[in-house]
């Protein structure tokens, strides 16, 4: 088993792919200390970020939706599981939810996040289109649910009329506390599986496209 303290005499090129991963993936909220250099990955920062900004009444309206939807993004963008088949998705942030949330390929909240993240990211609203599956939603905060998600009552033609004459019904509801946990659970379930050897780099340059892409030399030691 991988800990921070068999790190601390090793240099940078003499990481293992799975001691970079342990750096990458680590929910320490910490740097960790190498040889003579502290890192932190850009995911322990993000995943700090969203626990600051739930505090806050301003932030936790908006922030930490695009971040959770971030952070799945990079972990199906560098990772696959070894002991699974490959996800049919191409996108980082399905391929996550089915690997490591271990939902099946065609459950309604794959689309459903990835709609929001995609009204989000592309220029932060809270309607999404999907053209080719000809969906589209409308989005509201709710920790009031208990769910991840509520679906609509009905689904939404995309027709901004429609909604003149009850938005609620034709609304999807997101509660903010439950996507965290479901996030943070894909990297500690990735981290586990980093942990079982059973994690595989899907990034083309390899560990050090992992290390320059995510990982952060914060201070050099003396």
């Amino acid at each position: 088993m991988i800990t921070e303290y068999q790190l601390h005499s090793k240099e940078i090129n003499e990481l293992t792919f799975e001691e970079m991963a342990f750096i990458h993936l680590n929910n320490s909220h910490g740097p960790i200390m190498l040889k003579k250099y502290i890192l932190r990955s850009t995911l322990s920062f993000a995943r700090q970020n969203v626990l600051q900004a739930l505090t806050n009444d301003y932030s936790k309206q908006l922030m930490p939706y695009i971040t959770l939807c971030s952070i799945l993004d990079q972990l199906g963008i560098c990772y696959d599981r070894t002991d699974k088949p490959e996800p049919k998705f191409g996108n980082g942030l399905k391929r996550a939810l089915v690997q490591y949330a271990e939902l099946e390929e065609n459950d309604d909240l794959i689309d459903t996040i990835y709609a929001l993240r995609n009204g989000l990211l592309h220029n932060i609203s809270l309607t999404s289109f999907d053209i080719k599956k000809e969906k589209y939603y409308r989005f509201r905060y709710n920790s009031d649910i208990s769910t991840v998600y509520k679906k609509a009552e009905e689904e939404w033609n995309g027709s901004y009329e429609t909604l003149d004459t009850n938005p609620e019904k034709f609304t999807t509801h997101i509660n903010v506390e439950l996507l965290k946990d479901l996030v943070f659970s894909c990297i500690n379930n990735a981290d586990l599986l980093n942990q079982e050897s059973l994690l595989k780099l899907r990034l083309e340059g390899g560990v050090r496209q992992l290390f320059f892409d995510y990982i952060l030399s914060i201070k050099k030691l003396q």
